[in-house]
């Protein structure tokens, strides 16, 4: 605070408090206040609302004449009396009574009052002309601290006017006093805009002053952050007690003997905003900069910076999100994927290993179906409690998706995995979930793999343990599957899996070439006209080897590759019939094996007549073949889509029938045209009469149903010679024809 103010404070006078020292702050920035306020060549005078002198500066004491002891703490009238009435002191004493009632400023121009002066002749009054500007100081509740008068003294130019008697002279004394009151008006107006936008930035400031950070300026946003309390005229360890021990005092220290700015980033502060209340936590980014005097020494610090809690806690929100399932609240596949990496960049000691489980629901696809997925979802957060409950806090599990489960062992032998792997699959089976009165049993599949450097690569381990998991579900479900290095059941699964990747490729590449097997009739009342063949599949390598079907099958089928494989078997063959010369193509019929999950698919039927339509085939000349296993897994299913591509006019083949215990009990519900009796029937009918008779049987069978019967594997004359007497109606083997490709 300006000297002044200071030491001319009238004792019954409350001490001015932050209104006073934000007016002389925003009338000399922040520099030397005293010196400012003092040396000035502007006249100022500080009077309370009770109209008691507070202080003058000493343009104002040269200006009246006077010295500071014999005005402050007088009232201003009293100080400056007039001997006889005058309309000066009137108009004075309406300029004040508006600033205390309307508490805004208040201009006077060109007003007379005399001012008493001492002359060797005594004390007389001297008539002199103002102009004053009367401005209010308001405290942070509105209420008026302080009224600074700033009288400009324009006797002089009133003087000119009257010697001068001009009329032109008259008006540029007017025209003088007119600027005069503009100026200051403006002036008003500046300031009043300048402190608006201080209180009103959006991010908050404070300045302090000495290596002790004492208070002087701080705006609104500042004191939302820490709360409103009284801070000015405070060091910043009184005034913010809490945050001592939180290093924020060490910073300010820093920077204020360093002279070198601090730049914060969503740095935590606590502050206690309310009295009576507990600390709240606020994250920041500020910066701390020393403020330098005229010598270039630091002699304060300026803060600034943002509230930007809000924003944090949306950023850590966002990076939960990312980083965990939002139906379990476990973390997510790529959150889990991103700590095993980081294990695996990670230096260990070499005897270190590490285990990693990988977990399946068994049946819950049942709970899927029956009940609906809300159902299944709320199962899948019962399994995670209880996978989580048993891992222990901190536990690096997963959900990755769907009813896949994995967790993190880090540092841990084969017998801890075991031993916890063996504990989550009995907690689960232990797990009794019920829904809307229905009761479930649950169990998992687990399945291991340790990671050491002479074993397994770690960012191997994740693919390892989804397929000793597999292994557990086919060996029966509800067990712990643990890898291990010669385990040949997971290298056979992992070379499947490896034919799926390669698989797709040759789709995409059109490398499956399609095959032929001739198929002839051996009754006289045969289709001697038609040609019926099946169509076989074989894939043509990168290198040009062609590989049998038996290489990628199985893993097709494992891996529900199968209904791509058929569909372009049967895009292919149609193309290949459609190309082929009318008459060729008119005595040619082809038959496609369909595989079990093609059966399951509800488009199919809509496909195959989208193909017939584009190819313009005879859907007569097209049979799907389809196994009794298959048939028999879906029956109802089966016999339905059976309907549905029956009645675009193609024919079907109930492939190795005779395989099952209970074939002819199901065979009238599947309205097939077809039946290809199971080669282990056929091979060895010349030396085996039960198989002869199985054979005879189903042809009997065949002929009263009025369907065809097919026999496969025939390898020599012999074998059509006896098949022929038993009412066989077709042979097809390597003895009557080799496959061949269907371009030749």
């Amino acid at each position: 605070m300006p000297a002044c103010c200071e030491a001319y404070h009238c004792p019954d006078e409350p001490r001015q408090g932050r209104g006073a020292l934000d007016t002389a702050i925003d009338a000399v920035g922040l520099n030397d206040y005293r010196a400012v306020f003092e040396e000035s060549p502007n006249a100022c005078l500080l009077i309370s609302p009770a109209l008691i002198i507070l202080g003058a500066n000493k343009a104002y004491l040269r200006a009246t004449g006077r010295t500071l002891a014999s005005i402050v703490g007088l009232r201003y009238f009293d100080a400056f009396p007039e001997d006889a009435p005058h309309l000066g002191r009137s108009r004075l004493r309406e300029a004040l009574e508006r600033v205390i009632r309307e508490r805004r400023p208040v201009t006077l121009g060109n007003v007379c009052y005399p001012i008493p002066v001492e002359t060797p002749e005594g004390r007389v009054l001297e008539e002199r002309w103002w102009s004053a500007t009367h401005t209010p100081v308001l405290d942070e509740r509105g209420e008026l601290r302080l009224i600074v008068q700033h009288p400009t003294d324009i006797t002089g130019l009133r003087d000119l006017q009257m010697e001068l008697g001009s009329l032109q002279r008259q008006n540029d004394f007017y025209r003088h006093t007119r600027t005069v009151e503009d100026d200051n008006q403006i002036l008003a107006a500046e300031r009043k805009r300048l402190r608006g936008l201080f209180e009103q930035a959006p991010g908050f400031v404070a300045v302090g002053q000495g290596p002790d950070m004492v208070f002087e300026l701080a705006n609104e946003a500042f004191y939302r952050v820490v709360g409103h309390r009284d801070l000015m005229g405070k060091p910043v360890r009184e005034a913010l007690p809490e945050l001592e021990g939180q290093g924020i005092f060490e910073l300010l220290e820093q920077v204020y003997s360093t002279g070198e700015p601090y730049v914060g980033r969503a740095v935590p502060m606590q502050f206690r905003q309310d009295p009576k209340g507990g600390l709240t936590t606020r994250y920041v980014d500020f910066i701390y900069q020393p403020i330098f005097d005229a010598q270039g020494q630091v002699c304060g610090l300026f803060v600034q910076g943002h509230d930007v809690t809000e924003a944090h806690q949306l950023s850590r929100e966002l990076s939960y999100q990312a980083s965990h399932d939002a139906l379990t609240g476990l973390l997510s596949r790529r959150e889990f994927e991103r700590r095993l990496l980081a294990l695996a960049t990670a230096e260990y000691p070499a005897d270190t290993s590490h285990a990693l489980l990988y977990l399946d629901l068994d049946q819950f696809k049942l709970v899927n179906d029956t009940c609906g997925h809300q159902a299944g979802d709320a199962l899948l957060r019962r399994v995670a409690e209880v996978l989580s409950a048993v891992a222990g806090e901190g536990a690096v599990l997963a959900r990755l998706g769907g009813d896949e489960f994995a967790l993190l062992l880090e540092s841990s032998t084969r017998e801890q995995a075991v031993a916890m792997a063996e504990a989550l699959r009995a907690r689960v089976e232990a797990l009794e979930f019920i829904w809307r009165q229905r009761r479930f049993g649950t169990s998992v599949s687990i399945g291991l793999a340790v990671c050491q450097a002479e074993e397994l690569r770690l960012d191997e381990a994740l693919s390892t343990a989804d397929s000793a998991c597999f292994l557990a579900k086919e060996r029966g479900r509800n067990r712990v599957h643990a890898h291990h290095a010669d385990d040949e059941q997971l290298l056979a699964r992992r070379r499947e899996m490896d034919w799926v990747g390669r698989l797709r490729v040759a789709l995409e590449e059109r490398r499956l070439l399609l095959y032929v097997q001739r198929i002839v009739p051996l009754q006289a009342a045969g289709e001697q006209a038609m040609e019926h063949w099946e169509v076989l599949v074989r894939l043509r390598e990168t290198d040009g080897s062609i590989v049998p079907p038996m290489a990628f099958i199985p893993a097709a089928e494992r891996y529900n590759l199968m209904p791509a494989v058929d569909r372009y078997i049967i895009r292919a063959a149609l193309t290949h019939l459609a190309e082929l010369p009318s008459a060729q193509r008119a005595r040619t019929a082809f038959s496609i094996n369909l595989s079990a999950n093609t059966l399951n698919e509800a488009s199919f039927a809509r496909f195959v007549r989208d193909e017939i339509g584009r190819s313009g085939v005879d859907p007569a000349q097209i049979c799907f073949e389809i196994t009794e296993t298959a048939a028999v897994a879906s029956l109802v299913e089966t016999a339905k889509l059976i309907g549905q591509v029956k009645a675009l006019g193609c024919r079907f083949a109930l492939d190795d029938f005779g395989s099952g215990m209970s074939s002819f009990a199901y065979l009238k519900q599947l309205p097939v045209d077809y039946l290809k009796i199971d080669g282990v029937f056929v091979r060895q009918i010349l030396g085996n009469p039960v198989d002869a008779a199985m054979v005879e049987a189903i042809a009997k069978v065949g002929a009263v149903m009025g369907l065809q019967t097919v026999a496969e594997f025939v390898e020599n004359e012999a074998m059509a010679g006896l098949l022929k007497d038993l009412g066989v109606d077709y042979a097809q083997g390597y003895g009557i024809h080799k496959p061949e490709p269907l371009s030749t």
